[in-house]
């Protein structure tokens, strides 16, 4: 072995000079100048080693894509992409459309791309879904192109007017009882109107519409009543509303029927035709409807983010519900006590969530899911 090495070592030395020695005379072989030969050879030699390393390397890889909305209200797409240089990236291709102008921070071993593009959103729709496609980069002087599949999410802005809009469906629930005087109130929560039967009605030589309201709230806002007052745009109405029922299989819901002559506004929402929920996703843009306090801090509204989703809550070893632990998404648009039973929309106005717990803080806002309460009506009011 000793001679082996030893007889590379000597043919390299041997090279060596030989290269050397043709720097300052004229050596051919077969005619061709020998430092030629040497440059040749060295060039193909680099040539075989760089490509050994390109081949080494690895593959390119995008690993994600983030869209936010800056403070401007302009939609900013953020991509990583693994094992691509700064100088590399040509472009990038997301939902069919070409991007070469970005902003590119580079990591150890990744790269961070960040460019401006146009979002715009259909009627009803709160989220859009944007997939790269692919990405071209430079390499060696030849340009390649990795195909890709990776989503990501924009989220609709809160429009005011649809906030509004969905406030007139939204309403408080005082519970009370009937004592042998007077009538006492001991507590109070939200509700929304998602339903209405009507009905003709003769009295005497009078006819009227009557109209039956129904309202879906928590069952911990109706526990222990048998009066429930109802307070719609912050002013209480004359009849009261009586419970239909309550479903608390791992969950914590109950309808109210509200009969009365009065107009009210039933939420809007396709879903309580089709009863199919529609999708949540984290990080979207939502609002809260609800009324914290009591009818001083009627509907009042924040907006916030879904920050977590299927995350089982329980109310406590004292509470009936929830004992096998209910399930829930959570945002950040916490309104505070009293607004149990309010209302949670994405920011196209669908209604994603029916609130029932939060922490003390109120930081954190739970929110039963459309699945579980097309359930809980089903249930309640024997439909199919």
């Amino acid at each position: 072995m000793k001679k082996f090495f030893g007889y590379i070592r000597n043919t390299i030395v041997v090279l060596g000079l030989l290269y050397v020695t043709s720097m300052f005379v004229d050596i051919r072989v077969e005619g061709v100048p020998l430092n030629s030969i040497y440059e040749t050879a060295a060039k193909e030699t680099y040539k075989f080693v760089e490509d050994l390393i390109d081949r080494i390397r690895k593959e390119p890889e995008v690993t994600e894509l983030v869209i936010v909305r800056n403070d401007e209200g302009q939609y900013v797409f953020t991509t990583n992409i693994k094992n691509v240089s700064k100088d590399e990236l040509i472009s990038i291709t997301i939902q069919g459309v070409t991007y070469t102008e970005f902003e590119i921070v580079s990591k150890r071993t990744s790269i961070e791309v960040k460019f401006i593009a146009s979002v715009t959103f259909e009627p009803g729709e709160a989220n859009k879904q944007f997939t790269v496609n692919s990405i071209r980069y430079i390499r060696n002087d030849t340009e390649h192109v990795l195909n890709a599949n990776v989503i990501g999410n924009a989220f609709k802005s809160i429009d005011l007017a649809i906030v509004e809009a969905k406030k007139n469906s939204v309403i408080g629930i005082y519970n009370c009882n009937q004592g042998e005087f007077t009538t006492t109130c001991s507590s109070w929560g939200s509700g929304v109107i998602f339903d209405r039967d009507s009905r003709q009605v003769t009295q005497g030589l009078i006819t009227f519409t009557e109209y039956d309201y129904y309202i879906i709230t928590n069952a911990h806002v109706v526990e222990g009543g048998s009066i429930f007052r109802i307070y719609y745009n912050s002013q209480e109405l004359n009849d009261r509303a009586t419970l239909v029922g309550k479903y608390t299989v791992d969950t914590d819901l109950a309808i109210l029927k509200l009969t009365t002559r009065a107009q009210l506004v039933v939420l809007a929402d396709d879903q309580f035709d089709t009863f199919e929920a529609v999708p949540v996703y984290q990080g979207q843009t939502v609002f809260s409807i609800g009324s914290p306090g009591g009818p001083e801090n009627f509907n009042t509204v924040k907006e916030g983010t879904v920050t977590a989703l299927n995350v089982p809550i329980s109310l406590g070893e004292d509470s009936e519900l929830c004992q096998s632990t209910c399930s829930s998404f959570q945002t950040n648009a916490a309104l505070g006590a009293g607004s149990s039973g309010g209302a949670m929309f994405d920011s196209a106005g669908n209604l994603i969530g029916i609130h029932f717990a939060g922490n003390a803080e109120n930081t954190i806002s739970s929110e039963i899911p459309m699945s579980k309460v097309f359930e809980a009506i089903a249930a309640i009011l024997n439909q199919d």
